[in-house]
This record gives structure tokens, C-alpha cells and sequence, in this order.
């Protein structure tokens, strides 16, 4: 191996898609556990925003009757200054503190933020190579956090404990009970996934490990010109020539599973275990080998589309 050679290192492996764009057992899971979340943040979100406003709604109203209020207080406000005005209220009386403002105010903007870049909050969790390679361009894209929904609820607590410390008065309401069984069945259903999550992680570091010890092509003598994924083993529409159907057979002849073969081939996993069972055919590990060298060259031709 020349120089040029080792300081090149030879094409980098960034495969990851031998189930065809077909979504393993896993991230299906992790996906609806998070749909199932967001419904519950949005949820919670909303709510926190209305005990703000109908809090501090309520309070004052209460207080009008006691006490006119100052010149100006009582004009119309607009649905945007209302939650700005609301929290600042809350801190003048004592009930909440700048931080816990801080703190509520990014829990509500996370509503906001999964509303508005739902594509972006699932996005790590694709096989697909683009946009594997598509997301570290994106450092700013919204990112799933699996504590917003705790810290909603505990945040709803906090102002309900704080304003029944201060003696506000409250609006009984049938939006919580309206949503109630909806809301058990979810958490119900999370639990689930949760529990089911946590086996196919185990799973899944098992199976890399696995898998790790099997795409090491040492002792094959499938090296240089004999790579699996040199050019000559493919067409230019992706079947393997006479070459590359042999060095996927000599793959399987040194023992690697269908799913290592997928791997380092770059092919679908259906696609290797249907070389897995052609070669099986022909004899499996007893079969007639081949030379690689001595398989002529096939004609590729390649098609640049426009």
C-alpha cells in the first residue's frame, strides 16, 4: 500500500439503512412515544397559559370590588400583552419570582416550538442517510426534551399551591375533566413504550456489538482491488456484476450473517438474504469457489441523468 493510500484510508462507512427506508422496531416505538408526549405538552402548555390568565383575571376582578382600580388599568388589553402583563402581576404579588417566570415562559415557547417544527423534532430519529448527514448543518433545530412534560405539570402545581397560599379565588371549570380519560389512556400507553423502549435499547447494543465484531474483512483476503465495495461489483443501477455476486458468496463463506454482509455491501437486508439463499443453493460453504482475479471485467455503463 502506498502512502497516498494510507493516508487516504479508503472510503469512509457511513451506511445505515439495510432495512430499505424501513423504520426498525425501535424508532417506530420512540416515535410514538413522543408523538404521545407532545399531545400531553401541548396540553399542559395551554392550560398552564389559561390558570395564568384566568388566575390573575379572576383575582383582580375579585379586588375591583373592594377597590376601583388606578386610572388605566381597566382599558382593554391586547390577547399578546395579556400572559406579559399576567406574569407581572403574579411577581408584584408575591405569588411567582422572575426565575420561575423565566422558567414557565420556556416551557410555553416549547409549545410553540414543537407547533411549529413538528418535522424537525423527529428528525434524529430517521435511517436515512441524507438526512443523517443533513442534520449536524442544522444546530438549531428544535430537539425533542423528554422532561418538558414533567416540568409542565410540576409548573402547574407550583402555581396552584402559590396562588391558594396567597388566597386567590379560582374558576371551577370542566376543561381537566373533559380531557381526563383521554389523558389516563395516553400516560397508560407511554408506560408501555417506555418499558418496551428500554428492552429493544438493550436489544440494540447487543446487536451492534455483535454486529461490530463481523465487519472486519481481516483474514478474507478481500482487500484492494477485492473490496466488496469496489466500483467493478456493481452495475451502474446498483445489481452486483459476476464479481460482486462471488464476493458476497466468499462473504457468507467466511461466516458473516446477512446483516453484516447488508453492511459492508451496502445492500438491503432482504437483498442479502436472498444472496444468503442463492449461495445456500449453489452449496453454501461447500460450493466451488472462484478467483477473483481471474472473473472478467463486467461492462458498466454508466447513465448520468440530468
Amino acid at each position: 500500500m502506498t502512502a497516498e493510500d494510507q493516508a487516504y484510508g479508503g472510503r469512509q462507512r457511513h451506511y445505515t439503512d439495510p432495512l430499505g427506508r424501513r423504520l426498525p422496531e425501535l424508532e417506530r416505538c420512540m416515535i410514538r412515544h413522543r408523538a404521545l408526549q407532545m399531545v400531553l405538552i401541548i396540553y399542559h402548555a395551554e392550560e398552564l397559559k389559561r390558570d395564568i390568565l384566568s388566575g390573575v383575571a379572576v383575582q383582580r376582578r375579585w379586588r375591583t370590588t373592594e377597590s376601583p382600580p388606578p386610572d388605566g388599568e381597566d382599558e382593554p388589553v391586547k390577547d399578546s400583552k395579556k400572559l406579559k402583563r399576567a406574569f407581572a402581576y403574579l411577581i408584584e404579588d408575591g405569588v411567582l419570582t422572575p426565575g420561575e417566570k423565566k422558567h414557565m415562559i420556556a416551557l410555553i415557547d416549547r409549545r410553540n416550538g414543537i407547533a411549529h417544527h413538528l418535522d424537525e423534532v423527529t428528525a434524529d430519529l430517521s435511517t436515512d442517510r441524507f438526512v443523517r448527514e443533513t442534520l449536524p448543518f442544522f444546530p438549531d433545530r428544535k430537539s425533542h426534551d423528554y422532561e418538558t412534560l414533567d416540568q409542565l405539570r410540576a409548573a402547574r402545581r407550583l402555581l396552584s399551591d402559590r396562588m391558594i397560599a396567597k388566597h386567590y379565588m379560582g374558576e371551577i371549570g370542566l376543561r381537566s375533566l373533559f380531557f381526563d380519560a383521554t389523558e389516563r389512556a395516553l400516560n397508560a400507553d407511554l408506560k408501555a413504550l417506555d418499558r418496551r423502549i428500554r428492552k429493544l435499547v438493550r436489544k440494540r447494543r447487543d446487536d451492534i456489538a455483535a454486529l461490530n465484531g463481523e465487519l472486519s474483512l481481516d483474514g478474507t483476503g478481500l482487500t484492494g482491488y477485492d473490496d466488496p465495495r469496489w466500483p467493478d461489483n456493481r452495475y451502474d443501477r446498483g445489481r452486483l456484476t459476476p464479481k460482486g455476486v462471488e464476493t458476497c458468496y466468499q462473504l457468507f463463506d467466511a461466516g458473516k450473517s446477512a446483516m453484516a454482509v447488508a453492511h459492508i455491501m451496502e445492500l438491503t437486508l432482504a437483498s442479502a438474504r436472498r444472496r444468503e439463499r442463492m449461495w445456500q443453493a449453489v452449496g453454501g460453504p461447500n460450493r466451488s469457489k472462484r478467483v477473483l482475479a481471474d472473473i472478467p471485467k463486467a461492462r458498466i455503463r454508466y447513465r448520468p441523468e440530468d
